[in-house]
C-alpha cells in the first residue's frame, strides 16, 4: 500500500512538473537579420530558465507587429518605431521590456553617386521595403533635413534580397535603404557603398530593435517572460564577447557568406538596454515628419516596463537606458 501511495505521489509531482513546463511555453518571433544573431541562439539559453520557446522567424517588423497584435505570438522583436505605429492603431495590449540591438540599417548608393546632403537625393530612384523601419526612418531623416520626398522615386522591394541587389547592379535603381545583410551584400559585391548620409545619426542614436510582449501574456506568465529576458541577456553577452561565434551564428542564421557577415556586423551592435530618451526622440521625430498623425512619445512612459530587465540583470533602470 505504501509503495502504491509513493508511486501516486511521484506521479502527482511529475504531473505538476509537466504542467509547469507546459505553462512556460512562449511563442516567440524575430526577424532574420545579422544583428539579431542573439535571437538565433536565445532558445538554448531559455531552456536554462525552464522556458521553451516556439521560434517563428519572420522577415519584416510589419509582419512581427501584426503577429503580436493578432495574438499569433506572445513575444516579438520589433522596432522602437512600432510603438508609434501600434499606438496609431489604438493597440495598447503590449509592453516593451528590453532592447535587442541598435543600428544595422543604412542607405546604400551606387558608387558613382556622391550626395553631400539629403536634398542631393532628389531625382534619384531608391529601393525600399514599404512600411519597414528602415524606410520610415529614412523618410523621416530626409524630410527633416529639407529633402522633398516627392522628388525621390522609390521602388518597392518587400523583403530586400536578390531582386533589390540585382536592380542596383543593373542600375535600375540608384541605391536602396535596407537592413543588413543587404547593404553588406552590395558593398562586398562592389555594386554599392555605405552613404555618409546616416539615417540614424540624430537624437535617436541608432536605436532599433526591442523585445515586446503581449501585456496579458506578461500578466499571466511573468516568470516565463523573465526567463526570456534572462536568456536575451545571456545570448547577447555570449556573442558580444565572442566575435567568431557571432559570425558563425549569423552566417548560419541568415545564409549570408562569411565576408558579408563580417562587413555587416560593425554596422550595428547587440544591446539589451532599453533607451527611453532616444525612444521618445524617435517617436517625436516621426510625428514631425508626418509618419504618424500624432506625437506618440508619451507611450514610452506607459508601455516601457523595466522591471523584468532590472530583475534579470540586477542593474538599475538608469543603468539600463532609462531616465
Amino acid at each position: 500500500m505504501r509503495k502504491l501511495t509513493l508511486i501516486a505521489m511521484l506521479l502527482s509531482v511529475f504531473g505538476l512538473t509537466a504542467q509547469a513546463q507546459a505553462a512556460d511555453k512562449v511563442r516567440f518571433a524575430y526577424a532574420i537579420q545579422v544583428h539579431q544573431a542573439n535571437m538565433m541562439i536565445i532558445q538554448d539559453f531559455a531552456k536554462k530558465y525552464g522556458v521553451e520557446l516556439e521560434i517563428v522567424p519572420m522577415r519584416r517588423y510589419a509582419d512581427l507587429q501584426l503577429a503580436l497584435m493578432t495574438n499569433q505570438v506572445d513575444v516579438a522583436v520589433m522596432g522602437y518605431i512600432n510603438v508609434g505605429l501600434m499606438e496609431e492603431k489604438n493597440f495598447k495590449d503590449y509592453r516593451v521590456i528590453a532592447g535587442v540591438f541598435a543600428g544595422g540599417q543604412s542607405l546604400t548608393l551606387a558608387k558613382d553617386i556622391k550626395p553631400k546632403t539629403w536634398k542631393d537625393l532628389e531625382g534619384l530612384t531608391l529601393g525600399t521595403a514599404p512600411n519597414s523601419y528602415a524606410e520610415l526612418l529614412f523618410k523621416t531623416s530626409a524630410r527633416l533635413a529639407g529633402a522633398d520626398l516627392s522628388k525621390i522615386k522609390t521602388v518597392s522591394f518587400a523583403a530586400g534580397g536578390p531582386p533589390m541587389l540585382s536592380a542596383l547592379k543593373n542600375r535600375q535603381i540608384d541605391g536602396f535603404v535596407s537592413w543588413e545583410p543587404n547593404n553588406a551584400d552590395a558593398a562586398v559585391a562592389g555594386d554599392g557603398y555605405y552613404s555618409t548620409l546616416d539615417i540614424g545619426d540624430n537624437a535617436t542614436k541608432h536605436i532599433n530593435g526591442t523585445l515586446t510582449v503581449n501585456s496579458n501574456f506578461l500578466k499571466d506568465h511573468r516568470a516565463a517572460v523573465v526567463g526570456v529576458v534572462k536568456a536575451l541577456v545571456d545570448a547577447t553577452n555570449e556573442l558580444n564577447k565572442n566575435n567568431a561565434e557571432y559570425v558563425q551564428v549569423a552566417v548560419k542564421g541568415t545564409g549570408s557568406s562569411m565576408d558579408v557577415v563580417k562587413e555587416a556586423i560593425p554596422r550595428g551592435r547587440l544591446d539589451y538596454k532599453l533607451y527611453e530618451k532616444e525612444a521618445k526622440a524617435l517617436l517625436n521625430l516621426i510625428a514631425q515628419a508626418k509618419m504618424t498623425q500624432t506625437d506618440t512619445s508619451g507611450a514610452v512612459d506607459r508601455q516601457f516596463d523595466y522591471s523584468l530587465l532590472t530583475e534579470a540583470t540586477g542593474q538599475s533602470k538608469r543603468q539600463l537606458g532609462g531616465e
